[in-house]
C-alpha cells in the first residue's frame, strides 16, 4: 500500500512538473522567434524538462 502511494505522488509530481515543461518549451519556441531573444527560457525549458523526465522515470519504476 505504501508502495501505491509513493507512485501515486510521483505520478502528480510528473504531471505537475510536465505541466510547466511545456508551457516553458512554448515561451522558449516564442523567445526564439524575437529579433533579440534571450538564454533564461531556454535554460527554464531545460530545467523542467529534465525534472519531468526524472519524475517520470520515477514514478515507471515504482509502477513496474
Amino acid at each position: 500500500m505504501h508502495s501505491r502511494r509513493r507512485a501515486r505522488q510521483w505520478e502528480t509530481a510528473f504531471g505537475f512538473a510536465l505541466f510547466f515543461a511545456i508551457v516553458s518549451v512554448i515561451q522558449a519556441i516564442i523567445n526564439v522567434l524575437r529579433p533579440d531573444p534571450q538564454v533564461w527560457p531556454a535554460l527554464l525549458a531545460l530545467f523542467f524538462v529534465s525534472v519531468a523526465f526524472f519524475a517520470y522515470r520515477r514514478w515507471r519504476g515504482l509502477v513496474s
